[in-house]
This record gives C-alpha cells, structure tokens and sequence, in this order.
C-alpha cells in the first residue's frame, strides 16, 4: 500500500507503509526496554555505587590538597587563619604541625606569646607579650620581619586575652587594628605574612559594654579567611556509638557540669597507639565567597617520622579513619557471602520513605477508639461491588 502525492491531504511526499512500519519497529529496538528487571536494578545499582566511589574519591583529592596548602601556609592560601580550641583538646598538636612544615619550608616563625613562659621548639622569632602593648607588639613583628626579609609565619597561642580587653568599658586595644598592623610589613621587606591564631572557646568573657557591638569571637570568625576547631577523636567516637545505639552522646569535661571537673575522662579503650590525634573541623573561605567545609584527622606521631616521608601528606579526612570506618567495613564482611543484595538504592530509599501507610490515619486525634477501622479511599481505576459492600 503506497500513498500517492495526490492522495495525501497535504499533498507532501510519497509514503511507504511498510517503510513506515520498519522504521518504527528499528526505533523501539534502538530504544531502551520500559520494564526494568532484576538485570537492570542490579546495573542501576552498581553505577550507584560507582558514582558515589567517584564522588568520594574526586572530594579526597581536592580537599585533601586544599589542608596540604592551608598547612604549609602557601602563597595567598590562607592569610588569616582562626584556631578555635578547648581544654578537652587543646590547639598545640596543629600549633606544632605548622611550625614543622614552616621549617620544611624554610620560613620564618614568630611566637606570639601571651600564655607560654618560654619559646617552643623549632620558633625563629620568641616575642614575649604579657608585658607589651599591642603598638609594641605590633613594633617587635615588623622588625622580626625586616631582619628576616623572607616569608614570614605568625603563630599566636591566645587571641582571648587581647578580646576580653577590647570589650572593657574604654578599650585600649581593637582587634581589627591589632591584627591589621601585623600584616604590614616594613617596605623595606618584600615578604609576606600570614597570621595563625588560637581562640579558647571555654574562657568565658564579660558581656560587651555597648549592646550592638559583636563578641570578639564573632569579629574574628569575621575577619579569618579559615576557621580550623579541634575535637578529641575520643570524644567523637563515643558520639558515634551513642548515636548508632540510639542513645543521648555522653558528656565531657565542663559539659558534664560537675563541680571541680575541668577535663574529662574519655574512654581510651578502642584507640591503638598509632591511631592517636586529633580531628579538625575545617571552614576555608575562598576569594568568590564560596565556602568549603570538611573534616580531617592529623596523627599525633606526624613529627616522629623519618626524612624519607617529611614531604608526604598526613592528614586524611576523617571519613577515612579506620575507626569511623570500622562499623562499614564489618557490615560487609557478614553480608560477603550473601549472593543477592540486601542494601538499597538511594532512588528505593526515597521511594520508601514516601509510601504512606494506612494506619496513619489512626494515629491522628480522634482517630482512635473504632475498633480498628480500616480506612481506604477509593480510586479511579477501582470496580465498586455491590456484593462484597454487603459482606
């Protein structure tokens, strides 16, 4: 059977109908199958899976790279950095990593001190500054700078006590103007300076004289292009197993409201000799204002390790830890002999959770007390029987 140009109604072309035939029977070939069987759940699963592996393994490497470059204080990556500590874990350990990559580096650090009676280990430049004031502070750092005339690494052990000054009733000291004159340097000096700063989050300060004024806490996290909080790894493994177990995280230190309990005790059992350290929270800020949020565990035994590694990356995120891994890597070792999968897709996990239960409805107020009515709506392509109805 052929159509004709004549017999068209627009009068177009000439038309074969077992052209048209085998055009559309190569089309639904081509096409993929509508009904999706157990070999396809299975393929949608496993590129899943593979997409998450990808996923994970591009959010390793980049942020991975970015703590490489905020630790070893590279050109531009970080000029202001906020350390925020507390008495169940203090900022010393990452206080020691910088100071160890900026000898890798060959930089100069200056120690800003206004709680240590002496100079830490691996320090170039002690400036002792209980007994000074911020323009003498600020007056010892350019001269630091200027005999140095190379990049220069700024560490200050407690930023807390230069912010309870600057909220008394006639401050003497602004903290914006105090951490500004510290980055400029004299122009005689052609190095850059960056500025790492530890704030202790359990000092309590007076409120502010003025009421419309920001805490020192919240001028700083303000002003820092990244904030870093340490975290015991203890205490983050006992949240982790309140947690799977449904239970309330328990509580440390000055948290536990306990009169005389400064530090708590935290539960060491778990945790090898090797597998010590400390968590960090990271918040970077980048130039387009977008921000990156990551977690990361650093060893404790970072500055133990022989030359050959001095140069090889430590710190992993905390994703990675074998003991936030640990719950995972048992699930899969009693689910390995299983031969079909027992997990869900995340595409059957939504699904699941918008199913609507019947007995909902019951749950509601006055929805109770009927002898247990079921309720159920009829829909459009449902056949009302009248005989059933009767029963």
């Amino acid at each position: 059977m052929e159509m004709t140009k004549d017999d068209h109604p627009h009068g177009r072309t000439r038309v074969s109908a077992s052209h048209a035939i085998n055009n559309f029977v190569d089309k639904r070939r081509n096409r993929s199958p509508l009904t999706t069987g157990p070999s396809n759940a299975r393929t949608e699963e496993a590129r899943t899976i593979d997409m998450a592996h990808a996923n994970l393994s591009h959010r390793r490497t980049h942020n991975i790279l970015l703590i490489s470059r905020l630790l070893n204080q590279r050109e531009g990556a970080s000029p202001f950095t906020l350390v925020l500590d507390t008495l169940e874990q203090p900022a010393h350990p990452l206080l020691r990593e910088y100071v160890r990559r900026s000898q890798l580096a060959k930089n100069h650090t200056i120690f800003l001190s206004f709680e240590k009676p002496h100079a830490p280990a691996g320090i170039d430049t002690w400036i002792p500054c209980w007994n000074k004031s911020p323009q003498q502070i600020a007056q010892a750092v350019s001269t630091a700078c200027t005999q140095a005339n190379k990049r220069c690494l700024i560490l200050i052990d407690s930023l807390t006590r230069l912010g309870k000054a600057s909220i008394q009733p006639k401050p003497d000291v602004d903290l914006t103007a105090f951490l500004m004159s510290l980055f400029q340097p004299p122009r005689a000096s052609q190095a850059s300076v960056s500025i790492v700063a530890v704030y202790h989050l359990d000092i309590p300060l007076h409120p502010s004289a003025t009421p419309y004024s920001p805490t020192p806490l919240s001028l700083l996290e303000y002003l820092a292009t990244t904030v870093i909080t340490v975290h015991s790894l203890p205490t983050l493994l006992s949240d982790k197993q309140a947690r799977e177990r449904s239970l309330a995280a328990p509580s440390f230190g000055l948290a536990e409201g306990k009169q005389g309990v400064l530090v708590g005790l935290k539960p060491q059992g778990s945790i090898k000799p090797d597998e010590l350290g400390i968590v960090l929270q990271l918040e970077h800020r980048r130039k387009s204002g977008r921000g990156v949020l990551e977690w990361y565990f650093l060893p404790e035994k970072t500055s133990a390790r022989g030359p050959s590694s001095a140069f090889k990356e430590s710190v992993s995120l905390l994703d990675d830890q074998p003991l936030f891994k640990k719950a995972e890597c048992l699930e899969d070792q009693d689910l390995a002999d299983v031969p079909f999968s027992l997990g869900l897709t995340d595409r059957q996990r939504l699904e699941r959770e918008g199913v609507v239960l019947p007995y909902f409805d019951a749950q509601l107020a006055g929805g109770g007390g009927e002898g247990g009515r079921i309720l159920y709506d009829m829909g459009a392509e449902d056949d009302f029987d009248e005989e059933e109805d009767e029963i």
